[in-house]
């Protein structure tokens, strides 16, 4: 059997009871992380995992389906379980080889983005901000500001840096000067939230010009909608 388990937004002590224990009683456990940066230690728990990366998992997992037809083996993931398409896309071709499932899940930043205040329902659609050049992320923010949405961008992880919050909104901003659609200006207010989850964790409501200079990694940047009242109250609460 494949157990798909979340192992939680940033160390070892995110790792619900229900997961624990069912990595602890697996064969072979891996562990992947490339998907997001995770700081826990598994071996504080006893747990010894083989790190996995981008190639194990989107064109060699059948090697790892191969053990889980006859043993049970564990994938651990950062956040949660199913946050990736690459883990639905697991699933499936466990199901084509016949290898029984267990899915857990765990908390992850599209559950903690509540800590902000922002209401989960008045989200729009996801993008992340690469460092490669790309008009996905401006394109997406207008369809989601013409339906009121709010929009949450991830940030680029790559084996040689993390994207700060900084170069981030620097890229939002490129993109307005080259399309010119008043979409944002250094004077639209963003919510900032780096490190969620641990005793790091900054979470700021500012204008873009004051959150430039901003060099924590580990971020996501929310470009708020139209506000309900409750919410720009709770904004309003979070400016430094």
């Amino acid at each position: 059997m494949l157990y798909l388990i979340g192992i939680g937004l940033w160390d070892e002590k995110d790792i619900s009871i229900k997961g624990l224990e069912a990595a602890k009683k697996c064969d072979k456990i891996f562990i992947e992380k490339y998907t997001s940066l995770w700081k826990g230690d598994l071996k504080s728990l006893g747990i010894n995992a083989e790190t996995v990366g981008r190639e194990d998992l989107e064109n060699n997992i059948n090697k790892i389906l191969d053990i889980a037809k006859e043993k049970d083996v564990a994938l651990l993931v950062p956040g949660d379980s199913l946050i990736a398409t690459t883990h639905n896309s697991i699933l499936l071709d466990a199901k084509k080889l016949g290898v029984k499932t267990k899915i857990i899940h765990s908390s992850s930043i599209f559950s903690a983005i509540g800590e902000t205040g922002l209401q989960i329902y008045k989200f729009g659609k996801v993008s992340t901000i690469a460092y490669y050049y790309s008009e996905a992320p401006y394109n997406l923010l207008e369809d989601n500001l013409k339906q009121d949405a709010h929009t949450l961008f991830l940030l680029d992880i790559t084996k040689e840096k993390l994207m700060t919050c900084g170069e981030g909104l620097k890229i939002l901003l490129d993109l307005e000067n080259k399309f010119k659609k008043k979409l944002i200006s250094d004077e639209t207010e963003v919510v900032v939230f780096c490190k969620a989850g641990s005793s790091e964790q900054i979470l700021r409501y500012d204008k873009i010009k004051n959150l430039l200079n901003l060099n924590c990694f580990l971020c996501v940047i929310i470009i708020p909608g139209k506000l309900h009242f409750l919410e720009k109250e709770y904004l309003d609460s979070l400016r430094a």
